[in-house]
């Protein structure tokens, strides 16, 4: 029985040391987060420059659109088609949130902007059932900062 037990205070040790170390592993500081906010650095002819998570991508003006929310997808008045980007002429200086960001402006906007592959793309609303404007800028170049 002897043997049975330092078997077992053995497994307990090992038990033991392995909780302690999981608990100081999770006490430990958090590495600080990327900022999640996109920065609009500048706005000019249609090239936008934004800073996001230690990064600097330079765009195009691609499409602007508002969509309406007709009743139907095929509604002519549902998209309507503008000539340029100019979403992001008010927003130069301003840190801007993320896709899934809620927090409303001063006015009652709700502006985000993200990016997806070669897209970099801006959206501005009330909520989901007022009309909403989607500036999209094809990226052209993207630096990380050193």
């Amino acid at each position: 029985m002897a043997r049975g037990s330092r078997a077992v205070r053995a497994i307990l040790a090992i038990a033991t040391s392995s909780c302690f170390l999981i608990l100081v592993a999770a006490c430990r500081p958090k590495p600080e987060l990327a900022h999640p906010n996109w920065f609009v650095e500048s706005y000019d002819r249609g090239v936008i420059t934004v800073q996001h998570d230690g990064k600097t991508y330079t765009a195009t003006c691609d499409t602007s659109r508002s969509f309406n929310n007709a009743p139907s997808i095929t509604d002519e008045k549902n998209v309507v088609v503008f000539p340029s980007c100019d979403l992001a002429m008010g927003l130069v200086g301003t840190n801007v949130q993320p896709l899934e960001g809620k927090q409303q402006s001063p006015d009652g906007r709700i502006t985000v902007m993200w990016n997806v592959d070669a897209t970099l793309a801006i959206r501005s609303s009330r909520d989901g059932r007022t009309p909403w404007r989607q500036d999209e800028f094809r990226i052209t170049s993207v630096v990380a900062k050193e």
